[in-house]
Order: structure tokens, then sequence, then C-alpha cells
């Protein structure tokens, strides 16, 4: 394979999200059978090594992340240390080397890499690492810098189980009443209910973004997401049904990455049907909630998704939320057969409540405006003190990007959204 690189000469470049340099056959084929099957084509990876790469960077801008075979390098965390100065703090280093020593992999993440990787190279290993590399170095150089954002992920085991709503409501509630700058990202593009539910317009540019990493900045993303107060704000769309929505991995995990620095939580709101496709928003997640109801369908649908998440090689932390009970906290299987079924205790359980959320529905309000005392907008505020815990962010002081979206957000707010309500 030529690949697709032509190295010694002025033209060459590298691929933007991820690149791989490796020294030998067998983890050549293993780490670009890998990379395939995340998106990233066969010629991202290069069998070569640091130098090579090092060479590749008088000439090109360093991709997001790389990973770097480091055999046959007598100080690996000082081959590291330098490639990490010449890629600068955005590029992600992975270190991969044949020494199991607990001792050098501890100099190599001192030197500034996000993780190493022993050989024999194996799929649930890069997959580890590859979520080592999304959540950003965790060494104590970082320590002094604003902590990102807390990113969660919620889903449903089935439809109509009230994902969208957990995650909306979870969301406002953590920023009127825990006083955090949280963002709410509505993937479902075509179907979401986020603006409706808060009786907002759309933004508009999300489709545009999320098309191809090149087109993500913080300018496009301002324009595009909706403040619903202060501290609340909501990124989604509603496309027309009647075409495909291309959405391209690498440009959420792009918007995601930008966005971090201006929230302390981001909740994706992620369809299951996207879940095959759209792995990564998963792999630098913190916490991942799947929204089920009390069935047997459930009880399966929400074990494939556990499975689907340990294969992904997933560090978040999984709660499961038990949804659409009775006051007693029945469904129509006892939790206990389902908290053995799925092999998880069940964290939170909201309590069925058609009139509370009618309310909050026709009135175009979060649970928490319409609905103060109502039974599910207590579990939901257990819910999002569970999720932010002990781990809750300082709220952070305005940057030059807060300024840009704050401007952003008084030029979209309208007096009169034109919406009813029944």
């Amino acid at each position: 394979m030529s690949g697709m690189f032509s190295f010694g000469r002025g033209e060459d470049t590298m691929h933007g999200e991820f690149m791989g340099f490796i020294m030998d056959d067998e983890s050549l084929v293993v780490l670009r059978g890998w990379a395939e099957r995340q998106g990233y084509p066969q010629a991202s990876v290069q069998q070569g090594g640091p130098d090579m790469f090092a060479q590749l960077l008088e000439s090109s801008a360093p991709p997001k992340m790389v990973m770097i075979d480091v055999d046959g390098h007598a100080d690996a965390a000082a081959t590291i240390a330098r490639l990490v100065s010449l890629c600068g703090a955005e590029c992600r280093v992975i270190a991969v080397g044949s020494a199991n020593d607990i001792a050098l992999y501890r100099r190599i993440q001192n030197a500034g890499a996000v993780d190493y990787v022993v050989k024999p190279l194996m799929p649930d290993m890069l997959n580890h690492a590859l979520a080592a590399a999304l959540r950003g170095p965790s060494s104590n150089h970082n320590k002094t810098e604003n902590k990102e954002a807390r990113e969660i992920v919620v889903i449903g085991s089935r439809g109509g189980v009230g994902a969208s709503a957990t995650a909306l409501n979870t969301g406002w509630l953590m920023a009127h009443e825990m006083g955090l700058n949280v963002a709410l990202f509505d993937l479902d593009l075509q179907f979401g209910s986020s603006f409706l539910a808060l009786d907002l317009e759309p933004g508009r540019g999300l489709r545009d973004i999320v098309s191809s990493p090149n087109r993500v900045d913080s300018l496009m993303i301002a324009s595009s997401i909706v403040p619903e107060s202060e501290h609340f704000s909501v990124l989604g769309a509603e496309e027309t049904v009647d075409e495909i929505v291309p959405i391209d991995g690498g440009a959420i995990t792009a918007l995601l990455k930008e966005m971090k620095s201006n929230f302390d939580v981001i909740i994706v709101d992620m369809p299951r049907t996207m879940l095959a496709a759209h792995k990564r928003p998963l792999m630098g997640a913190h916490e991942i909630v799947i929204v089920s109801d009390l069935s047997l369908a459930g009880i399966r649908d929400t074990l494939r998704i556990k499975t689907a998440l340990t294969s992904l090689g997933s560090a978040a932390r999984i709660s499961i939320v038990a949804s659409r009970t009775d006051s007693t906290g029945r469904g129509q299987i006892n939790a206990d057969v389902f908290e053995k079924g799925v092999q998880t205790p069940i964290a939170i359980t909201i309590p069925e409540d058609i009139i509370g959320f009618a309310a909050a529905s026709n009135s175009g309000k979060a649970m928490g405006a319409a609905a103060t005392k109502s039974p599910a907008t207590k579990a939901l505020r257990e819910l999002a003190q569970h999720l932010v815990n002990e781990t809750a962010p300082v709220p952070k002081k305005k940057s030059f990007l807060d300024k840009i979206f704050t401007d952003a957000k008084k030029k979209s707010k309208k007096p009169d959204s034109g919406r009813s309500h029944a």
C-alpha cells in the first residue's frame, strides 16, 4: 500500500483527526484495521516511528490524535516529551511499545502522553486509548487549567421511555437550581423535541457544522446555539424529514471539544439508532445514562446497549434510570427483576406524572418551572445531583469565547417565538 503520503517532500500532509506510526508488521495490520472501523482511512496508519512523525511535522500540521511506536528508543519518555513539544497541547499523543513496565508508563505519562499501550495491540486496548485521548490529559501539569465540561450522554433503551425529557429537564435543573452553565445537544436533527418543549425557535447552521470537522468553529456554534436562560442553552435542529441529514463523527467530536471550554456540563441527547454509527461521543463521555421502562423489552435493550458500551471500551460511568413507573415505583415487571436482568442497580426511578408533564408541555416550560413539586421533578432533581456529584465543576468566569456566545444569545433572543400551546 503506497498510502496517502509522499514522505520527504514539501507536500507531505497528515490526516487531521488521527495518525498512527507503527514499526512492526503485526501491529501495523491490527492498527490499520482498528482505524478503519473508527472511520479513519487505512493510510492514516503508516509504518514508521517518531522520526517519521517529526519529519512530517516540519511541513504539516499535527493531527488531533497520534499513536507513536517508541520501540527501539533508549529513552522512550524523552522521545515522547520531544514530540509533545513539537505537536503542541492540542494534539493527543498515545505511545505504543513492547515494554510492560509501570515505571516507564508513568514516565511517558509525565512526559505528556495521554496513554501508553503495550503490544501486542488489541482492539479493546485501542478503544481505551481512544477514550483517554478524547477525555484529554489528566497529568498534574494541567491542574491549574480550567476544568473542562462534564459530558453526559443520555440514551433511551426504547422509544417513548422519556429519554429526551430526562435529558432536557435534568439539564434545566442543573442550570437553574445548581448554577452551572449547561448545554443540551439534541442529536436528533429531524425529530428532536427540545426546542418545542421549551417554546424556542431552532438555531440555524448546525446541519452544516456536523457535516464536516472543517466547518466547526466557535462563531458558527455561537450562531447555532439557542439560549433558554443565562445558564441553559440548546443546540439542535428541526431539519426536513424527506432527505438524509449527513452527520460526520469527527465533526461531532470537534464540536463537543470546542464547546467544552464554554460550559460546565454538556448533555448529549443521543437517539439509540445513532449508537452504532456515532461512537465517539460515547468514548469521550464521563457519564452515560440509559433510560428504560420496567419491561422485558426494556431489560433486553438496556442489556444490549450496555454490552455495546463495554465492547467500545468506554470508561464512562453508566447510570440506569427507570421511567414511567407508578407511584410505588412499579412497572410491567418488578424493579428487582429488572436489576437482575440488566446486571446493574437502578440509580434513579422517575414516576409517571401525566399531569405534570402535560402542564410543562402545554406551557413550553421545563418540569422544574411548570411542576416544581411534582414527584417526577423531585426524581429528576435527584438525578441531576447524582450526575454531577462531588465532581461538579466550579462555574467558569467569562472568557473571550463566552462573550461571543453571550452576544450571539442576545441577538437570537426573541420576545415572541410564535409557537402556540394547548
